[in-house]
């Protein structure tokens, strides 16, 4: 029960510093961003054409329009006047202050978000390995798709922050969320009922849709968003955990189950002592996204050795009750 109580804890704290970070936008409200942006707008916004001409290529694909260039160089000048004043690094909109490389808003989240989508990819060391008929074979694959939308959507969030790619990053990380507790459900009960798993795959959309459309056309609430984010990973990291220390003594392999479950909430920690980024990249935000991709290898470890293994006569009787 104490890994349990402190699995909760974790996500509750890690909900209510989130929230407070979102909000958190000190340096775009300060008076010297205020007039450098007012400043910057009128000098080098007034003709479109000829500042979209002397932009390279790569920040016109991206759209960095003359705004987000003042915006920008803005940011870093406040930065240094709060420096000057020996003050505490600002956020601006929420976030905190990164350098720019050929474009990329935030360098770091993005490559780590690149490489949890490319670790996906570990599907095809899992297809080699495990036979198609084995009972979570389309599931996983599943969660591989659905993985590897989640984190494309991610990367591109990361490469140019706009209202379209917030929602896509969003959007799709609660489609992910839910899918995780769908291969939970099936992992725990059982792939045989087909009816079932329709039922429960039908009411998990339900609850995607109606989450999706209240943050599209009623309110982007950023804390009642990662309110139900937290809930349901909160419910799936306790499942998973459960289910492992249930089989703890007949499957050996587990603990990778309940080390990936534990690690995901470690790293989850990190948002609570959330602090400016090393070299102006590395922010808790992406040493979290950095942390994810081994335990997504070590994920498909655990699901490649749980398809593997042969359970003992008992194990096949007990299946049977429960299914």
């Amino acid at each position: 029960m104490g890994l349990f109580f402190n699995l909760l804890v974790v996500n509750i704290s890690i909900s209510i510093g989130i929230i407070k970070f979102v909000n958190a936008s000190n340096g775009d409200r300060s008076y010297i961003f205020g007039k450098c942006i007012q400043s910057c707008v009128a000098q080098n916004c007034s003709n479109v054409t000829e500042f979209t001409l002397a932009q390279p290529l790569h920040m016109q694909f991206l759209r960095w329009t003359c705004l987000d260039e003042c915006k920008y160089e803005c940011m870093w000048t406040t930065v240094e006047a709060y420096h000057r004043d020996s003050s505490q690094v600002p956020q601006f909109f929420g976030k905190w202050p990164f350098v720019r490389l050929a474009g990329i808003q935030e360098p770091a989240s993005m490559i780590f978000s690149l490489l949890n989508g490319l670790s996906h990819l570990a599907l095809f060391h899992y297809r080699a390995k495990v036979p198609s008929s084995t009972p979570m074979f389309i599931v996983w694959h599943g969660m591989a798709l659905v993985g590897i939308t989640t984190w494309m959507c991610a990367t591109l969030f990361h490469t140019k922050d706009t209202p379209f790619t917030e929602k896509l990053d969003y959007f799709s990380a609660f489609g992910l969320v839910l899918y995780n507790l769908f291969t939970l459900i099936c992992r725990a009960t059982g792939t045989k009922n087909r009816i079932k798993l329709i039922l429960v795959g039908v009411l998990l959309t339900g609850i995607y849709v109606y989450h999706i459309y209240y943050l599209a056309f009623i309110k982007f609430d950023y804390g009642y968003n990662m309110a139900v984010n937290i809930g349901i990973g909160a419910v799936n990291a306790l499942g998973w955990v459960a289910w492992s220390l249930w089989y703890w003594k007949s499957k050996p392999y587990v603990w990778k189950c309940i080390t990936v479950m534990v690690g995901l909430n470690i790293l989850l920690g990190l948002e609570l002592g959330d602090f400016p980024p090393l070299l102006w990249m590395f922010d808790a935000h992406a040493i979290w996204h950095a942390g994810t991709v081994p335990l997504n290898l070590l994920w498909y470890s655990f699901i490649i050795d749980d398809a593997l293994y042969k359970p003992s006569p008992k194990e096949v009787q007990d299946i049977k009750k429960i299914v």
